[in-house]
């Protein structure tokens, strides 16, 4: 009930209870796109354009999922879009996670950088999927809302999403010509 009354407020315009939705989702969505973009400005600028496109269509909000879940997928369209447009962005979070692997020494971080890098590395739809779900924590119902497709269609992608990350992460530690493989601290 206070989602309706606060998406109510927001639809009149009230920019206190904009505000107020912000402050409550603002959080999660910026995190959600720097993990997309690797860029805090891209992630800030990303995030803006988030609530700027939300509180211009909040009309077109139907309430068949949350005003967060609704929030997620305006802010996916975006990232995806942004990431349509600057196909740099890969070259650059794999230069990233190679200057953080050299600087790092401890294997934890690693292993945490690693991945960074492995899901830089992977087409932006599976990116999103695989953050919605293991960063945000949302559920199969709230992801396909998000996306915009059946239920059953986050499954089958998240599965393919999984398998891309791990081959990824399992070729990264391959020695060239080579079937053992290397210890993360080896690969910097």
């Amino acid at each position: 009930m206070i989602e309706h009354d606060l998406l109510e407020r927001c639809r009149a315009g009230n920019r206190d209870a904009q505000r107020e939705l912000y402050d409550q989702t603002s959080a999660p969505i910026y995190r959600l796109l720097l993990k997309m973009t690797a860029s805090p400005d891209d992630a800030f600028d990303l995030a803006q354009e988030t609530y700027l496109k939300a509180f211009t269509q909040l009309g077109r909000f139907d309430g068949r999922s949350s005003l967060a879940t609704w929030l997620y997928r305006v802010a996916v369209n975006e990232a995806l879009q942004f990431l349509r447009r600057a196909k740099q962005t890969r070259v650059k979070l794999q230069e990233l996670a190679a200057e953080d692997c050299a600087a790092s020494e401890n294997g934890r971080t690693t292993a945490r950088l690693d991945v960074n890098n492995a899901l830089a590395m992977l087409p932006p739809n599976d990116r999103a999927m695989l953050l919605l779900r293991y960063q945000e924590g949302l559920n199969y119902r709230s992801i396909a809302a998000t996306i915009g497709c059946a239920e059953g269609t986050v499954a089958s992608r998240l599965n393919r999403a999984r398998e891309r990350l791990r081959n990824l992460l399992q070729n990264s530690y391959e020695w060239e010509g080579s079937d053992s493989p290397m210890h993360p601290k080896d690969r910097c």
